[in-house]
C-alpha cells in the first residue's frame, strides 16, 4: 500500500507538472490509503511494543509499582479499544443500513470506509487482553 501511495503521488505530480492528463482521483485514493495503512499498522506496532512511550516517572518506580503501572496502561488500552470496537461496529452498521453513498472523484457506499476499524480494534483489544493475562508487558522498545 505504501508503494502504491508513493507511486500515485509521483503520478499526480508528474501529470500536473507536465500537463499530461488530469488525475483528480489520486487525492481521494491517497487519503483512503493513508487511513488504511495507519489502521493496518497499529496492531503490529502494539505487538512489537513499538509505540512511543515516555516513561520518565514509570522507570523510576520500584519493580512492583512499575508492573502495576504497565498493567493499568494495558487495562486502559483494552477498555479504550473495547469502546472503539463497539462504536465502530455501530457506525458500520448504521452506514450499511442507511445505504448512503460517498461522492468524491468516484462514488461508493459509505460503509466501505468503516469496514477496517472493527477488526483492527478487535485485534488491538485481543493484544491488550493477552498482555494483561500474561501479567507483565515487555519494556517498550525491547525485543
Amino acid at each position: 500500500m505504501l508503494c502504491a501511495l508513493a507511486a500515485l503521488i509521483c503520478l499526480d505530480v508528474a501529470s500536473r507538472t507536465l500537463k499530461l492528463f488530469p488525475t483528480p482521483w489520486t487525492f481521494d485514493v491517497c487519503q483512503h490509503l493513508l487511513c488504511a495503512i495507519t489502521f493496518l499498522g497499529a496492531p503490529w506496532v502494539l505487538r512489537e511494543n513499538g509505540h512511543i512511550a515516555i516513561e520518565l516517572v514509570v522507570e523510576r518506580l520500584a519493580s512492583p509499582a512499575r508492573a502495576a503501572a504497565r498493567r493499568a496502561a494495558d487495562a486502559v488500552g483494552a477498555a479504550t479499544c473495547l469502546l472503539l470496537l463497539v462504536f465502530s461496529c455501530r457506525v458500520l452498521w448504521l452506514a450499511y443500513a442507511a445505504g448512503s453513498l460517498v461522492f468524491e472523484s468516484f462514488a461508493f457506499p459509505e460503509w466501505y470506509l468503516y469496514v477496517l476499524p472493527p477488526p483492527v480494534f478487535a485485534l488491538l483489544l485481543a493484544l491488550y487482553l493477552r498482555s494483561l493475562l500474561r501479567g507483565a508487558s515487555p519494556t517498550p522498545g525491547a525485543a
